[in-house]
């Protein structure tokens, strides 16, 4: 027993000095060594250096663990082998009945407070190879620091016909030098636990619960509680010399290279200043202007297909159908700002229907709908932020994903085509998002992020908060922004998302479709898979002076008979065929209109062959 006691402690420990060679800033080593964590039971192969290091860590902590009684349900140790350096280190699987109070214990000490959720995941996660550990470097350099206010605008206006105003020893002359020293501290600190958060997050896997995922959130926000001054960096009017020479050779090659380049960075022209659209791309890739044009490059061919249509500023046109049909679908709706002014979008995940998109447009034409978001939409939203205040002078927004009802039948080729779509238009807008919030996370949420972390890089990962309890992502809403700004579906006094979505209180005119539409709201969305010959409903009711606009939508070319029908009635009110012209393309046909009061049914049946069909009804 007392063997297997030892074996148990000696584990510990050698995660610990893990812990201690891969996380304590203060501890300098290699990369090599950084990436690979130390097998206690090989330590004989070690060099003798590396032995004394070891020893003196365990030492050191063996004298606060020793009095520890070790827990008799801790769960299964061994190890895993990297596929980067194909040596092993270390792992402790953590079961649910793991020795917390030892891990109280351990987080007592100062050298543990800012990683002691790294040592829990450090126990849990899995040596992904797929991941890069330069992926993770350097997040702490511009560490996003989510803001609650607006920030405070520079002491001299910035512009880039004086560069010298981006300079942060311009804007505040000879500043306590022990104040400066304090706040470059405290930002670098809170930039490295937004790395360690990336890493968290990059790392979760299926297996790992809700409150595991939670907890990663909880401790961040407790580490980015720091005395002193946390700022970004980065920014006009904030900038280092060496920043400042960057900003000059990206402008004066802008002006060399192919004009699109500058048309793509200033995109934003209209609200964005040309300091702050210059930062912006070089912020995206720690200031390193080659690296920003390789962005450039990417970027490119897919700015230029869209320029060539005006970026789709007449949606309906574009797509056959209304902004607010598409959001039935795929519900990502801007409403309200932030305390600090960003505008907020909100993302209903659990109310995506892959196979209702598809009725409605082919998923290579789906670009279109963010393209018109983004350039004829979110400067109108960022000039409301600057109306509101304008010392706001971000461009960025902050993101709520909510995960309620989401299943894992909907993380699926579709959806994950429907977001690769959206990544490759937001890849000309990068860093436009502050945070993202994700509330009401399932327990299941790790398959969910083990796929959607492919398609991100490790800085947007760091500045993404997970709440699996409703109660506490709302609060951190109410952190972030005003009740009177937060939609009434999380309990603020705001219009709902769904009168967002129909453009009844939309601040983005140029964005609106058909001006006839904007007081109709969607409340009939149903997707209906026929088999050949199979009829299927969906009833609703109408209030008095109640008028329904029902239309079907579907890409099935033999298509279906359609009709509606009045309760206690035997005939159709209304009856139509519904057929399409080409094979797989997506077509639709207004039903027609229907009064309250009273209570209906909408019947769909099959003509031939299966079908999916797509009934939506305004009101």
């Amino acid at each position: 027993m007392a063997d297997k006691k030892m074996a148990k402690l000696k584990s510990k420990l050698g995660c610990i000095s893990t812990l201690f060679t891969c996380f304590n800033p203060s501890k300098k080593k290699s990369r090599k060594e950084k990436k690979n964590a130390v097998d206690i039971d090989n330590v004989e192969k070690l060099d003798k250096l590396e032995k004394l290091d070891i020893i003196n860590e365990q030492t050191t902590l063996e004298k606060h663990i020793e009095k520890r009684p070790i827990s008799p349900n801790i769960g299964s140790c061994g190890s895993v082998t990297s596929a980067r350096s194909g040596r092993s280190s270390v792992f402790f699987e953590t079961n649910e009945g793991t020795d917390d109070q030892w891990y109280q214990e351990v987080n007592s000490f100062d050298s543990f407070v800012t990683h002691e959720i790294d040592g829990q995941f450090f126990f849990s996660a899995k040596d992904d190879p797929k991941i890069s550990q330069e992926a993770f470097e350097g997040i702490h350099l511009y560490p996003p620091i989510p803001t609650v206010v607006v920030d405070s605008a520079p002491t001299t206006p910035v512009t880039t016909t004086n560069m010298k105003t981006l300079l942060r020893s311009y804007q505040y002359g000879e500043e306590d030098v022990q104040q400066l020293q304090q706040n470059k501290d405290a930002t670098e600190k809170a930039g490295l636990a937004l790395e360690h958060q990336a890493q968290r997050l990059m790392s979760i896997t299926e297996k790992q619960d809700a409150n595991e995922i939670f907890d990663c959130t909880n401790v961040l926000l407790e580490e980015l509680k720091i005395p002193g001054v946390v700022s970004e960096k980065g920014f006009p009017g904030a900038l280092t010399e060496e920043e400042l020479e960057a900003v000059k050779r990206f402008q004066s090659e802008l002006k060399s290279r192919d004009p699109i380049y500058s048309e793509i960075v200033r995109s934003f022209s209209v609200v964005e200043k040309e300091a702050y659209s210059l930062c912006r791309w070089l912020r995206a890739r720690k200031f390193d202007v080659d690296a920003v044009f390789e962005m450039l490059d990417e970027a490119k061919e897919h700015y230029e297909k869209a320029k060539k249509h005006d970026f789709y500023p007449n949606l309906e046109e574009s797509l056959g159908f209304s902004r607010d049909v598409f959001l039935s679908q795929y519900p990502e709706v801007y409403s309200g700002n932030a305390r600090n002014g960003c505008p907020v979008m909100y993302t209903k995940l659990g109310s995506i229907q892959p196979e209702g998109i598809k009725c409605l447009v082919l998923v290579e034409d789906a670009d279109r709908f963010f393209w018109n978001g983004n350039m004829h939409g979110y400067t109108d939203r960022l000039e409301e932020g600057r109306r509101i205040n304008p010392n706001f002078l971000r461009t960025e927004n902050i993101t709520v994903y909510d995960l309620e009802g989401v299943s894992r039948s909907q993380v699926n080729s579709d959806t994950l085509d429907m977001v690769k779509v959206g990544a490759k238009v937001m890849s000309c807008f990068p860093e436009t998002l502050h945070c993202l919030l994700i509330i009401n996370a399932p327990s299941w949420f790790g398959l969910v992020w083990s796929v959607v972390r492919k398609l991100i890089d490790a800085r947007t990962a760091s500045k993404i908060e997970v709440f699996t309890s409703s109660k506490k992502g709302f609060a951190r809403m109410r952190d972030l922004i005003d009740n009177s700004q937060i939609p009434s579906d999380y309990g603020g006094t705001g219009p709902s998302l769904a009168q967002a979505a129909s453009g009844v209180v939309s601040a983005t005119p140029r964005s609106a479709s058909n001006p006839q539409d904007r007081n109709k709201v969607v409340v009939l969305n149903k997707v209906m898979h026929l088999k050949n010959r199979q009829e299927k409903s969906k009833d609703f009711t109408l209030e008095e002076c109640q008028t329904m606009t029902v239309t079907i939508y579907t890409r099935c070319k033999n298509g279906a008979k359609a009709s509606i029908i009045r309760e206690g009635s035997e005939s159709p009110m209304i009856e139509k065929d519904v057929v399409g012209e080409e094979e797989d393309k997506p077509y639709s046909m207004v039903l027609g209109e229907v009064k309250g009061p009273g209570n209906f049914e909408v019947r769909l049946k099959s003509i031939s062959g299966p079908g999916v069909f797509l009934t939506l009804g305004k009101v």
